[in-house]
């Protein structure tokens, strides 16, 4: 198998708590949750949490969309996530993730990759660095749009589009998060939570 820097591997075979775990690149399990059975992956996995998250319009900085319901089920199943189709139109969109850490993790990234019915549209690399044990973090990025007649409707996209995002320190595949977005949510007034 030819390796890339964006391919790691890992051991296939499914943990105690039933999670799948693998020993393919997560480019090549397009729409599956994947956790490391690398003994440090799983320390990593164990002690991760994402607190909340938000996207603005990055040329307004209107807040678009929020939550904090991020931790519960991330390397255990599909998430779901409700944002108001009006986030379509941004230029730009700044994304904020506020997580924790109890471990080390030396170069953190992200490889996000879009799906819309299964074909991957977009994918993204983002990279945090170095990251201290028992630490909360701010993680802020800015991701700009295909432009509006590149951009397929909502109704189009809705409940049809998901985001894979594996997590890494350096070349270490950490684990893989699953999220099927649906263009139905509002944008939150002080206060809300989506």
């Amino acid at each position: 198998m030819d390796e890339s820097k964006f391919a790691s591997k890992y051991d296939e075979g499914q943990d105690s708590a039933g999670s799948k775990t693998a020993e393919v690149p997560a480019s090549e399990t397009a729409g599956e949750v994947l956790v490391s059975s690398d003994p440090k992956a799983r320390s990593i996995v164990k002690g991760f949490r994402i607190n909340h998250m938000n996207m603005r319009d990055a040329n307004t900085g209107q807040l678009m969309w929020q939550s904090e319901a991020w931790s519960d089920g991330l390397f255990e199943r599909e998430l779901e996530a409700r944002v108001p189709p009006e986030i379509l139109t941004c230029a730009a969109v700044a994304r904020e993730i506020n997580f924790s850490s109890d471990e080390e993790l030396e170069h953190f990234r992200l490889e996000q990759r879009v799906f819309f019915q299964g074909v991957c549209m977009e994918e993204w690399f983002f990279d945090f660095g170095f990251v201290i044990p028992g630490s909360t973090n701010s993680w802020q990025s800015t991701i700009e749009a295909a432009g509006e007649d590149a951009m397929l409707p909502a109704h189009l996209l809705n409940g049809n589009v998901t985001i894979e995002t594996s997590f890494y320190d350096g070349d270490l595949f950490v684990s893989k998060s699953l999220v099927r977005i649906f263009y139905n949510g509002q944008i939150p007034t002080s206060g809300d939570l989506t």
